[in-house]
């Protein structure tokens, strides 16, 4: 059997690039076996356009945001369910007089509209610790319900006979100047969506990358909270579909890459909301996964340096459903029409250094 594209991988990563290759009518068959502790499947999926920290948009946000809310609502309408919540707000309290001037600032020298309009110097209604002076809107943002998109995916890919639900075996890949095979499937390239698995990958395993573990809950909310936005304060806290159930997260630990819930994120998650939500939280679930980071914390797409029809698209870390449609089609686009690859995500930046060097 021949097809166009192995792809190996399908999670966000995975499922953007099959969609982008699926739009320009290219063929592709999938290999991925469905990871249960996939950082895409437990991610909380939310795309927000501004940098909290500092203040700005996030890289790229201006191009971005349209493109990743048209995509998914392609996919949406291609596999007749609904997993995107768009539009949907980011309520951002503010405990300082000090935070409240820079974000004031930032509207200032008009670096984060249309996505930040005004600083409210009111305290938010609902029940806000009352340290909380005021706080910002951030407009546009909203979430992908993630293990929806990718479970709804899967089967269509599995209906149309195009998922090996397997993990990539590399003693069985074989590959030459004009063709890879694997089993008995031959086609002109692979592309590997791999996530963490990177770290395990022959071809690829010379990219720099500063993986992250994170860890989220699923929690019962024993307060009255309106479930009309994404609560914001070194935490995400989100709704989920079943009433009263919300969704928190996310923890950074650059340190122990398992995959096992801790006692300590827990605890670490909880602690932030008390700091600004006064409300009884009873924990229902608790998932940890291991986010692919590169260590410029940019995509990282293209063909290997020396084996041409091998190609990376990988390294989207914690933002894989903002940045995932924009670059998939990029990369789909400078297969088959021969256009650039933007240089910040261009996996050329670590050739020097990392490929040749070693």
């Amino acid at each position: 059997m021949h097809t166009e594209n192995l792809v190996v991988g399908l999670g966000i990563a995975g499922i953007n690039l099959c969609h982008q290759l699926e739009k320009q009518g290219k063929s592709f068959i999938v290999t991925d076996p469905c990871p249960s502790h996939s950082a895409s499947l437990i991610a909380g999926g939310i795309y927000n356009p501004i940098a909290i920290k500092r203040k700005i948009k996030s890289w790229k946000a201006d191009e971005l945001f349209p493109f990743l809310v048209d995509a998914y609502r392609e996919m949406e309408q291609l596999l007749e369910t609904k997993f995107l919540v768009h539009d949907f707000p980011i309520l951002k309290p503010i405990r300082s007089e000090a935070e409240l001037e820079e974000w004031q600032a930032s509207i200032d020298k008009n670096v984060i509209q249309p996505f930040v309009d005004e600083v409210v110097r009111t305290p938010p209604i609902g029940p806000f610790h009352k340290s909380v002076i005021g706080y910002v809107i951030i407009k546009h943002s909203g979430f992908l319900r993630t293990d929806e998109a990718l479970f709804s995916y899967r089967n269509y890919l599995r209906k149309t006979g195009r998922l090996m639900e397997e993990t990539l075996d590399f003693e069985r890949l074989s590959h030459s100047e004009s063709e890879v095979g694997y089993g008995n499937i031959t086609a002109d390239r692979v592309l590997f969506c791999d996530g963490q698995a990177i770290a395990i990958n022959p071809f690829f395993k010379w990219i720099p990358m500063r993986s992250t573990k994170g860890e989220m809950l699923t929690v019962h909310v024993n307060s009255p909270l309106e479930a009309d936005k994404v609560y914001n304060q070194q935490f995400y806290l989100f709704p989920s579909r079943e009433k009263n159930q919300f969704r928190l997260g996310a923890t950074y630990d650059w340190n122990n890459l398992d995959e096992i819930p801790t006692i300590a994120a827990k605890e670490e998650l909880l602690t932030s909301v008390a700091k600004t939500l006064d409300i009884s939280l009873e924990v229902l679930n608790q998932q940890a996964a291991i986010r692919p980071n590169s260590i410029d914390r940019r995509p990282v797409l293209g063909p290997h340096p020396i084996h041409r029809n091998v190609y990376l698209f990988n390294g989207m870390g914690s933002k894989g459903v903002m940045l995932a449609p924009y670059f998939a089609k990029q990369l789909v686009d400078s297969i088959y029409s021969n256009t650039e690859l933007h240089p910040e995500a261009s996996l050329q930046r670590f050739v020097r250094k990392n490929y040749f060097s070693n």
